[in-house]
């Protein structure tokens, strides 16, 4: 079998270059191939673009030319995948990247006035006004997607931008929505009911999930990350995410019970799966999957908490029960206001600020001059 031209060769001898369309060139680089020069009219830089192989003929050269629509658009969904593909990316959390996959998609699929979507609509037309439309139009249905798909917006146009690959960006001057944050208050009686619809489901890891959340004043994503190495001698080690400071959170019957019941049932899980532990502490997750022995995810933890949900509903309604539904998040609010003493130090917040979200119970208080 002959060999291809080598990586040195010259233009194909068959090939007139006097006759070749005009931007097309012949690249040396491997068995070689005909490539074109095509401008992008959104940052005023050339590219290059396959269009044929090493064997093509000159008449399969122009007809390749002439498929070729010589100008690229940029659009949102273009630069959008180009980010996606950046080492920048790849350091960016599961869950965030998750996140920003789903604002991607909702993003794109946007229909538009000209009955295309959001996604491929040139990056030339992208205004300031565009996006503060696109930012209240979907905050009619959801203020928090909006403000969450603006962020990724933001940081999609922000390095298009820095990486001059846009010529200006549209998003500058553009805020989110301001949203009321949740006061709801989780009542001892709705907490405790769906506690005891927890424990008796098929969802071992929820009770325990729950426990740890509210008494130690976590968010769900810190509970799940809990490992061996989170056990200290005086209390359980809270590594906090989004800023908040870490602390250590002393050891009571409850925090005990719900610790020791997730460490058990994790090594029950791992002991029937014949599946080892890990050497390193910081590596043996408490809260495991028993499908497959690993660390449950979020997604999988609010599914779980959702299904339980509604069958705490539907018990309380049997039963002739008020129970007022509450979410995995609003554990963390309740912990923070049933805490006595300094409750900056205790929920990790670095400013009464952040506290206030939180702490959210009505305060009793003495009469004036007692």
């Amino acid at each position: 079998m002959p060999k291809g031209p080598p990586r040195t060769a010259p233009i194909p001898s068959r090939i007139d270059a006097k006759k070749l369309p005009t931007g097309v060139w012949w690249n040396k680089s491997g068995l070689g191939k005909w490539m074109i020069k095509i401008k992008d009219n959104a940052t005023g830089k050339w590219k290059s673009k396959r269009i044929c192989g090493p064997s093509a003929t000159l008449a399969e050269i122009w007809q390749a030319y002439e498929s070729q629509n010589l100008a690229v658009v940029t659009t949102f969904s273009t630069i959008s995948r180009d980010f996606q593909a950046t080492p920048i990316w790849r350091k960016l959390a599961t869950s965030t990247q998750k996140d920003y996959l789903d604002c991607h998609q909702h993003i794109c699929g946007r229909s538009i006035s000209t009955n295309g979507k959001l996604g491929d609509l040139p990056i030339t037309s992208w205004t300031v006004g565009l996006v503060r439309k696109y930012r209240d139009s979907r905050g009619e249905s959801s203020e928090s997607r909006a403000n969450k798909e603006i962020a990724y917006i933001k940081r999609v146009f922000s390095w298009a931008y820095e990486y001059e690959k846009i010529k200006s960006n549209p998003t500058l001057g553009v805020k989110k929505l301001s949203i009321k944050p949740r006061q709801h208050y989780a009542e001892d009686r709705d907490y405790e009911f769906m506690l005891q619809v927890a424990r008796a489901s098929n969802y071992w890891y929820v009770w325990p999930a729950m426990e740890i959340a509210y008494l130690c004043r976590m968010r769900l994503s810190e509970v799940l990350d809990l490992t061996d190495a989170n056990e200290l001698p005086e209390g359980l080690l809270i590594k906090r995410r989004k800023g908040s400071r870490d602390n250590i959170t002393e050891w009571n019957p409850r925090l005990r019970s719900a610790w020791d019941f997730a460490v058990s049932t994790r090594n029950r899980i791992l002991a029937e799966r014949k599946q080892p532990h890990p050497i390193r502490a910081e590596d043996r997750h408490i809260i495991v999957s028993e499908r497959t022995g690993d660390k449950i995810v979020v997604d999988s933890l609010k599914t779980a908490m959702g299904r339980i949900t509604v069958s705490t509903k539907k018990a309380a309604e049997e039963m002739g029960v008020n129970w007022i539904p509450f979410t995995f998040h609003d554990l963390k609010r309740k912990g923070v206001s049933d805490t006595t003493g300094n409750k900056l130090d205790a929920s990790g917040h670095r400013t009464a600020a952040m506290l206030n979200v939180y702490d959210v119970k009505m305060k009793t208080v003495k009469p004036s001059n007692e």
